[in-house]
């Protein structure tokens, strides 16, 4: 519990930083200009091929109730069994245990439906939501980066990367790329992975940008690694933002200054020596 609050504590005191850095070396008019073009990009692509994302919406819906394992299969199919309840109990000439079955099997079927309806709707948003800042992620080195982790330096007095950080890095990351398909075979939980990895894809994705030239490779591990939780709650903010008229125009200034400023307090975590202006 400790962990999750003071993850989600670093992430709303990054996206304030964040926020406030916007307002300097032009991040708030680049920023908008270029999240307009790629809103209006993304809202083109869903009126074109809207059929396309919600068939795959539905099936990213299905994957997380059923996994891997049962999207060949059908959700139909999983129900399938209790429309034999009738059945039985015709045989055994109960015909008002017949009818009661019948109804349960048809309430059963709506609830899932209607649960799957939801979900698909969530990953329909969602892809949106993830489509359009991944692709405004896309020329932020040249475009934001530089300009927010200037910003973001100002901020922080006399802070350097903490000496010994490397050595929590030992532990291979290999092992976390097999798990994440095996993951996906379990049912309902294959709907916390895919959930988790969407929201955290474009910070993890401009992570190791942020950190260049001042983090080594083995550095960047150990820090992202000690920061998933607050990767996750910025991640998950970020995407909440997007939803903000006004402030949605700001998200990848935001997205790079937040980043930036997750690092320095990571650091500063590490190193209390670390001042902040």
């Amino acid at each position: 519990m400790h962990t999750c609050l003071f993850a989600w504590r670093e992430a709303l005191t990054c996206v304030g930083l964040g926020l406030r850095d916007a307002r300097h070396a032009g991040l708030w008019w680049r920023s908008a200009l270029w999240c307009m073009a790629v809103v209006a990009l993304w809202l083109g692509l869903y009126g074109y091929f809207g059929r396309f994302f919600v068939e795959l919406s539905a099936v990213l819906a299905q994957v997380s109730v059923t996994g891997l394992l049962g999207l060949g299969l059908g959700v139909m199919d999983g129900v399938g069994p209790l429309a034999n309840g009738p059945a039985t109990l015709s045989q055994m000439g109960n015909i008002a245990g017949s009818l009661g079955s019948a109804a349960q099997a048809l309430l059963s079927i709506g609830q899932i439906a209607l649960a799957l309806l939801a979900l698909a709707t969530l990953f329909y948003v969602m892809v949106f939501i993830v489509g359009a800042i991944g692709t405004a992620r896309l020329p932020l080195r040249w475009l934001l980066l530089e300009r927010a982790r200037t910003v973001a330096a100002r901020r922080y007095a006399g802070w350097q990367a903490p000496t010994g950080l490397e050595l929590s890095a030992a532990r291979p990351a290999w092992w976390r790329r097999l798990l994440l398909p095996l993951s996906l075979l379990i049912p309902v939980w294959a709907m916390c992975v895919l959930i988790s990895y969407l929201l955290a894809w474009n910070v993890q994705a401009i992570y190791g940008a942020a950190a260049e030239e001042v983090l080594s490779v083995e550095q960047q591990a150990a820090l992202r690694r000690a920061q998933r939780p607050a990767i996750f709650a910025l991640g998950l903010l970020l995407c909440l933002l997007m939803l903000i008229p006004v402030v949605n125009l700001l998200l990848p200034a935001l997205l790079c200054g937040s980043v930036c400023h997750l690092q320095r307090r990571g650091w500063r975590a590490a190193d209390t020596s670390i001042k902040v202006a």
